[in-house]
């Protein structure tokens, strides 16, 4: 078989390819709207080259065994595949199983000869002075530096990126994934991490060692003071490396410190394995220390944003729902000149402008479906827009052509199997559920699909629900079946429709159905109502002398009993008044607000980061971007009428493409800033940033959580300038009042406010 990748990541191509040393366009991601972009790219003429940390449709190759990927997913009938030449029609695809496809694709490149090189991570971009963009990345393949220039630069990076120590010391050059295990041999390894990808690179660097007669050893390090828990697909195998090898050695309660350069003036990541404490002397700590090169972290993903915001790239706080959004022109050009943001990073919803200094409220939201359909049109459309800008076209147009019909093939999915557990607990005495409660919202003719999803949160797999009637859910005989999880029920739950809205009712199920609560929105609740936050679950009893909750742990052993009082009370992991578990690391330090106002008992979640659960005893109407749980399925109710983007025009800015970058520079005196006294910083405001973006881009912590008003994590109090301050609506007021117990007006949410003039403010703490 021929060799495919050479040893600094770069594909091998039918036939060779000689990129100038100023490329026209650098894609920074291999997922399809990348792989669209290049290949539109090669179709047009333009020099362009796609870069991967990890690997070409890295997110499909990473779906369950077997997945098969359906082109209707995510678009239905309203989404069609991006109409272009051969080598782009090539990508259009029939139901196809994943690992097919990727293998499909990755043969594509190759045979349309378009260039790629993975390993590569992109550290930082520089804009110079002549308008083009030098980017800086790390080779983990060949273990160094890498730069590029191009006019053009298109990020599709998906919504996570590697997570990084926030250690000191040059991170750069740690793996985040495992390669090739044969490049941990030879010298000591050092995996960090307690989850299974972890527990995959111990056993197969364990193995890469014992076969190459190698006596050095694998060290595991993880955080907690007990052995992760390695799952059952990987028990017998991981048996055999630990006993059979021998070479693997255990560091609980162990964590990186930082990297440091020792005397051979190599960089090396010291491990803290041991602390003590002594009395009347100083804690003692004992390090390891291990070369960069023979470090894996595998410690999950982030969110991309604070990452982009070191490239320049900010989200925005705006539109119409006031929700803090991916920011882009018509063309999908960031503020940041010819940098595009395409795919999902975009998803589910954009803030789109013609001038990002406009006032963010201006800003127009876009719907973006987050699907491979979806993908292919962003990066065909940008290939477009920089062919028109490299030709000097200063009004771009863009029209797009869609495909009539889609490839015929085998539609039938294999069945999933289902590992993970799932709490069984019932404490539910009302027996069946009850008839459907009326709704006063009348349905628009829209259509709806129960989007099923990842624990991560990545629409997975979608299900047309049928208007007029019910759509049922369980492990055998309903519509959408799931037949080997074993923690739904045979009929488990259904969604029903008529003009009074959708609703979600429980079948009787064993395990329940759970609706995650809207954030900030108070929601009543009665006796014998169940809540799951965390691995906790509150238990509910409210009547005219006394309101309370039970509260019991994840394995059903009761913790306490709590009487309410007339007032709000917050809980979670570092609440103010009540810590449910400070071990919980599912609990969000602020997660639930409780209020008793007049004998009712109303539960707010406060934009938590795993959610607070309701079990659904009787049915409840559910809306649009609902999410429930059934068994061990997350579905998401998406109703949607969207219309693809077939055009835009756009009339394009100097031919550098320069303009000033974010934030801006130094405020005049009367200009829009924030100083932090007792910090003595102060720092200029984009127009309708709030105070608290400006604080997060110049490294201010001010514990914020939920970036929007619900959860009272970052007052401030205003000390002077307040008449330039946007005023203050119900919500921050109730959150002031009721969480912080301070005066509005006096006191805001660093998160909600915004100012036209210098203000000077100091932060409240708790």
């Amino acid at each position: 078989m021929p060799q495919e990748i050479l040893a600094d990541g770069t594909y091998v191509l039918d036939e060779p390819v000689v990129l100038p040393e100023v490329l026209d366009m650098l894609i920074v991601g291999g997922g399809p709207a990348g792989t669209a972009a290049a290949f539109r790219a090669k179709e047009l003429g333009l020099a362009a080259l796609v870069i991967d940390y990890d690997d070409l449709m890295k997110r499909i190759r990473d779906y369950a065994k077997d997945k098969l990927i359906l082109p209707h997913f995510g678009g239905g009938d309203q989404m069609r595949f991006p109409q272009c030449g051969q080598l782009l029609n090539r990508l259009h695809f029939g139901p196809i199983d994943k690992d097919d496809m990727c293998a499909a694709w990755k043969r594509y490149y190759r045979e349309g000869c378009i260039p790629a090189q993975i390993g590569i991570e992109l550290t930082s971009l520089e804009l110079q002075d002549d308008g083009l963009w030098l980017v800086h990345a790390w080779n983990h393949k060949a273990k160094g530096e890498q730069d590029y220039r191009a006019r053009h630069v298109a990020l599709s990076i998906g919504r996570g990126v590697p997570r990084r120590f926030d250690i000191p010391g040059n991170t750069d050059g740690i793996a985040y994934r495992l390669d090739e295990a044969s490049k941990y041999v030879g010298a000591p390894a050092l995996i960090i991490g307690g989850g299974t990808s972890a527990a995959e690179a111990v056993i197969a660097v364990s193995n890469a060692k014992a076969e190459a007669g190698d006596p050095s050893r694998v060290y595991w390090s993880y955080r907690g003071d007990k052995m992760p828990k390695v799952s059952r697909a990987l028990n017998e195998e991981f048996f055999d490396a630990y006993v059979g090898n021998g070479n693997i050695l255990y560091y609980p309660r162990s964590e990186p410190a930082a990297v440091v350069i020792a005397s051979d003036r190599e960089e090396y990541l010291s491990l803290r394995v041991d602390r003590k404490i002594l009395d009347g002397r100083p804690s003692e700590t004992s390090h390891l220390e291990f070369p960069k090169t023979q470090c894996l972290a595998c410690i999950g993903e982030d969110i991309p944003e604070k990452f982009l915001n070191t490239l320049g790239v900010y989200m925005v706080t705006g539109g119409p729902n006031n929700k803090k959004r991916m920011a882009v022109s018509p063309l999908l050009e960031s503020h940041q000149p010819n940098l595009y943001l395409i795919g999902d990073m975009l998803s589910q919803a954009y803030l789109e402008t013609e001038d990002f200094d406009a006032d963010p409220a201006t800003f127009r939201e876009v719907k973006h479906r987050g699907n491979i359909k979806s993908a292919m049109r962003d990066g065909v459309f940008v290939a477009e827009v920089v062919r028109q800008k490299i030709d000097g076209k200063e009004e771009i147009q863009v029209v797009l052509d869609y495909a009539d019909e889609e490839p015929a093939a085998p539609a039938v999915a294999p069945a999933r199997k289902m590992t993970d557990s799932l709490l069984r607990f019932t404490v539910d005495p009302e027996g069946p559920p009850e008839a459907s409660i009326p709704a006063e919202r009348a349905v628009s003719e829209q259509k709806a699909v129960l989007v099923r999803m990842t624990y991560a949160g990545v629409d997975e797999d979608e299900f047309v629900l049928g208007a007029g009637g019910a759509t049922t859910i369980g492990r055998e005989g309903c519509d959408v079946t799931f037949p080997d999880d074993t923690t739904l029920s045979a009929h488990h739950a259904s969604i029903s429709h008529s003009a009074d809205g959708y609703f979600l009712r429980d079948d009787g199920s064993d395990t329940g159905t759970y609706l995650r609560l809207r954030a900030g929105k108070p929601m009543p609740l009665s006796t014998g109502d169940l809540l799951r936050l965390g691995r906790e679950i509150l238990v509910f009893k409210v009547d005219k002398d006394e309101a309370s909750y039970t509260h019991y742990d994840h394995t059903g052993t009761l913790v306490g009993r709590k009487t309410l009082p007339e007032k709000t009370i917050v809980l979670g992991r570092k609440a103010p008044d009540v810590i449910l578990d400070p071990d919980d690391k599912m609990l969000s330090r602020r997660h639930l607000a409780i209020s008793v106002k007049n004998g009712i008992v109303f539960v707010k979640d406060l934009k938590s980061l795993n959610g607070t659960y309701l079990r659904v005893r009787n049915a409840v109407e559910i809306e649009h971007d609902d999410v429930f749980r059934a068994g061990q399925q997350i579905f998401r109710l998406s109703l949607y009428e969207e219309v693809p983007r077939d055009s835009a025009t756009f009339r394009a800015g100097p031919p550098t493409g320069i303009r000033p970058p974010m934030p801006a520079a130094p405020p005049a005196e009367a200009a829009p800033a924030v100083t932090f006294k007792g910090l003595n910083q102060t720092f200029a405001l984009r127009p309708g940033q709030t105070l608290c973006d400006a604080a997060e881009a110049n490294n201010v912590d001010l514990n914020a959580e939920c970036h929007a008003g619900i959860c009272g994590s970052d007052p401030i109090r205003i000390l002077s300038g307040s008449e330039h301050l946007s005023p203050l609506d119900d919500q921050e007021i109730d959150t002031l009042e009721d969480l912080c117990d301070l005066k509005p007006g006096e006191c805001r949410l660093a998160c909600m406010v915004k100012a036209s003039g210098p203000v000077v403010v100091e932060i409240v703490e708790d």
